[in-house]
């Protein structure tokens, strides 16, 4: 039998990844000494550390504050960076990396190996760096020669972390910084965060407070949809944002929840019927492609999630993974070049159902809401949570109880 609800919950999610990892790097090129409140500590934040303190800085941690000082060391050893499969940790790095003026290698996990660095890494030779990859993917070798600026070219549409790990590193060059984007751009919202707190930093905080996560926040939203007896509070998670990603609410109230303001948090409910999105184009926030794809399991007819192509080079294959695990629950579901197409709504079962998550934590996070409705699930390699949430399966338990 599904487990039964409390009348209300309430979280604090953890810091925005994404806007904890520019802040170190913005910190770090600052050199001022910054201290940052409320970062997000995960597995991915965690080997930014490890590479900028490789690089020279001093950092101290003390959940959940970072304090960054210092500067490049210099050393005629190559400095080697291990980044697992942390895509914006390794493009970020690899920008910052080419002023230090020391000879710097940056690898991965298999799967990091297979994701492409290389117009990050032309961009950069463009404008007077000099960087070898492997195939146009890591491992990245930077030489000492820093790049002095000038005019590069970038495909905009690829992955917005080429073009945010460029714009941080552009104050501290010796000319002008000028970007010539290529296609459409693709996770916008990523790029004005970027720009918002260059801006920031142009103010040389000492102090700097990260949102709660709105990527995150969505899971826990998606579970308010799905169970309407209960209420959910997230006490950090507010509009307007630095994050893209808030626009989860947005789409939650599309589909029939309420949304209330609390404070600086928010409160969601969910409908006794959830309304299907429809078509929706998700290029400007292809994180919360996982959670919505899960809901529209939920509602009657088609849900068709398009322009999300580059789903299929993040830590999995997204599209083909979605696709391979809802199937799993008897919905019918097609996929495309760069779209996803879910037909619900779903039959609750309590028959075993196993879901692969690939090692990728969005897809252990999106299915994981669902054990409630599906006592039989199982979700394989739960840990991988780490990358971004390492307590997400704790916090859902709270909810859950």
């Amino acid at each position: 039998m599904p487990i039964s609800l409390a009348r209300s919950a309430k979280f604090t999610l953890p810091g925005s990844k994404s806007i904890t990892n520019r802040a170190m790097i913005l910190a770090a090129l600052h050199g001022k000494g910054t201290v940052i409140h409320h970062a997000a500590l995960c597995d991915d934040t965690k080997y930014m550390i490890e590479g900028l303190r490789k690089l020279g800085f001093k950092i101290i941690q003390k959940k959940p504050t970072i304090k960054i000082k210092g500067t490049f060391k210099k050393t005629n050893n190559p400095i080697t960076i291990y980044t697992d499969n942390a895509g914006t940790t390794t493009r970020f790095l690899t920008a910052l990396s080419t002023l230090s003026g020391n000879t710097v290698v940056i690898s991965g996990n298999k799967r990091m190996e297979q994701r492409p660095i290389k117009p990050l890494t032309d961009a950069l030779n463009q404008i007077g760096a000099d960087i070898q990859t492997k195939n146009g993917c890591p491992p990245v070798i930077i030489h000492p020669q820093m790049p002095k600026g000038g005019i590069a070219k970038i495909p905009a549409d690829l992955s917005s972390q080429y073009i945010s790990a460029l714009l941080m590193i552009g104050p501290f060059l010796k000319k002008p910084l000028k970007l010539q984007l290529i296609g459409k751009i693709i996770s916008h919202p990523y790029i004005k965060m970027t720009e918002k707190m260059i801006m920031q930093f142009s103010e040389n905080p000492f102090i700097y407070d990260v949102e709660g996560d709105a990527s995150s926040a969505s899971y826990f939203g998606a579970y308010a949809a799905i169970n309407p007896k209960i209420a959910i509070k997230l006490t950090n998670i507010f509009h307007p944002s630095l994050q893209g990603d808030i626009i989860f609410l947005k789409f939650l109230k599309k589909m029939g929840c309420k949304i209330t303001k609390s404070g600086n948090g928010t409160i969601i409910r969910g409908p006794k019927k959830l309304k299907s999105l429809g078509k929706i184009d998700m290029n400007a926030c292809p994180d919360l492609v996982m959670t919505f794809a899960v809901l529209a399991m939920f509602t009657e007819g088609e849900t068709k999630i398009h322009n999300i192509a580059n789903l299929r080079i993040k830590e999995t294959d997204r599209i083909e993974a979605l696709k391979n695990e809802i199937a799993k629950f008897n919905v019918k579901v097609q996929s495309g070049k760069d779209y996803i197409k879910i037909t619900g709504p779903v039959k609750l079962t309590n028959e075993k159902i196993t879901i692969k998550t690939y090692d990728d934590h969005r897809i252990a996070m999106c299915f994981g809401i669902l054990k409630n409705k599906f006592p039989g699930l199982t979700i394989e390699n739960p840990q991988c949570v780490n990358k971004s949430y390492p307590d997400f399966f704790e916090d859902l338990k709270k909810v859950q109880e």
